[in-house]
């Protein structure tokens, strides 16, 4: 790091806060680092000394929602009262439907597309769009008592429905019929036992 790097170091959560919020609003499809940088009000090399290219700044950013997501999770009242994880998985369900929280989705997809036509170039982004996000599942399945197996194949099961009941409603605005089957989903997920 060059010298003016580290002395503005300390304004990179602040750019990256920005940064997040610009994408999450305007999605990645032309999204280049001049027009960010326009936006925010900053130079091209300020964004640079911060983030080395568009796809290390798409993986800070994607990190970025997935630590605040985490945060809020251990913030929500309603979340920590949650005693089981039906309670928890439907609370969770209800914070992902609100309008904010939404446009992660949006995000999502325009990733998973990308990541499909470029493998090459989006193999850390792949990681952590799909691992990082089975952690407080497994977590909260784990402290329910499941077993090593089951954690595993029920959190990537509730996760890709999260992810595709997210799409339907986005597409569809249905909002009663993708309720029901998240709830069919927390039923299928509380079962005693998936052997």
């Amino acid at each position: 790091m060059d010298g003016r790097t580290l002395r503005h170091q300390h304004r990179k959560p602040e750019l990256l806060a920005a940064v997040t919020e610009y994408v999450l609003d305007h999605g990645i499809g032309d999204v280049s680092l001049r027009p960010i940088a326009l936006t925010l009000g900053i130079t091209h090399a300020t964004l640079l000394r911060h983030f080395s290219s568009k796809e290390e700044l798409l993986l800070q950013v994607v990190g970025k929602i997935h630590s605040d997501f985490l945060v809020r999770l251990e913030h929500d009242e309603d979340l920590r009262a949650a005693k089981s994880t039906p309670e928890f998985l439907r609370t969770v369900w209800r914070r992902l439907c609100e309008p904010e929280e939404q446009r992660q989705f949006v995000l999502l997809f325009e990733l998973v597309g990308r990541a499909a036509r470029e493998p090459e170039r989006t193999g850390n982004l792949v990681q952590s769009i799909v691992s990082d996000w089975l952690i407080p599942i497994e977590e909260r399945l784990t402290r329910d008592g499941r077993s090593p197996g089951e954690v595993s194949v029920l959190a990537t099961m509730v996760l890709a429905q999260i992810r595709g009941l997210q799409l339907d409603l986005l597409v569809t605005g249905d909002r009663a019929r993708v309720d029901k089957a998240f709830d069919f989903t927390v039923e299928l997920a509380s079962r005693p036992s998936i052997r």
